[in-house]
């Protein structure tokens, strides 16, 4: 079984996300969606959110596991046995600093690559940084988020993040 292992902090887990998920289960077995914190971004959504957003989000793909990871992702890879670690690239900048991280993770599994899938040109533009303007703001979250993850927001976490 080929898995692959998709690491972020998605805070939140936007539709440009949802797309290289998809993409990525019809190319391999299992894609385990891991979420992980970052201590250079200062995160809206708990970690515990930042799940359950990513699980509204993605239950319509069968073999997708969502985990909340901490460490460096190199070492969650081999726990994980996964054969490959995959990231999404809107542009020029994510290429270099991912390329960067992935030859960081390299150094520290030398068995484990990383695949880079591109945007769909029509979700390039979204980004979770983004995505957290538009909810500070209180603007609609249509085509950025999954309308499970509006209403999960919404109904459950509006008030908290007001």
């Amino acid at each position: 079984m080929k898995s692959v292992l998709l690491p972020g902090s998605f805070d939140p887990l936007t539709l440009g996300h949802v797309d290289i998920i998809e993409r990525a289960a019809k190319i391999f077995d299992k894609v385990i969606v891991a979420i992980s914190i970052n201590s250079d971004k200062r995160g809206l959504f708990s970690f515990a959110q930042r799940k359950q957003i990513a699980e509204v989000s993605c239950a319509h793909i069968p073999n997708v596991t969502i985990v909340t990871v901490e460490g460096i992702i190199a070492d969650v890879a081999v726990a994980m046995n996964v054969c490959a670690i995959l990231k999404g690239i809107r542009n020029t900048t994510d290429f270099e600093w991912e390329s960067t991280l992935s030859q960081i993770n390299k150094f520290f599994a030398s068995d484990i690559d990383t695949i880079f899938i591109p945007a769909s040109p029509d979700k390039q533009f979204i980004s979770s940084s983004f995505v957290r303007e538009l909810i500070k703001y209180e603007k609609p979250l249509n085509n950025v988020l999954s309308p499970e993850a509006i209403a999960l927001i919404q109904n459950n976490f509006g008030e908290e993040q007001q």
